[in-house]
């Protein structure tokens, strides 16, 4: 799931943020990493529009699947916990 800055060609990683970690947990920090913004260790935070539009429908495609696994945790901790 790596993708290349279109800057500088460096591999790029998906943003997160402590506070969303801390505030929601595990469910928390997937839904920031799926919605939040892409950064690079060189050119700093990377706009999806500046990405190859193949680059975007995978980054789109991989940020439903987190989505719907952050779901389906938040789902299974609730019956875990109701249960």
């Amino acid at each position: 799931m790596a993708y290349k800055c279109p800057r500088c060609g460096e591999p790029v990683q998906r943003g997160h943020s402590t506070g969303a970690q801390v505030a929601a947990g595990l469910v928390g920090a997937l839904f920031y990493a799926a919605f939040g913004a892409f950064q690079c260790t060189k050119c700093g935070k990377i706009a999806r529009n500046e990405f190859a539009p193949e680059d975007r429908a995978k980054m789109t495609t991989n940020s439903v699947l987190m989505v719907i696994g952050a779901m389906v945790l938040l789902v299974g901790v609730l019956w875990l916990v109701s249960g």
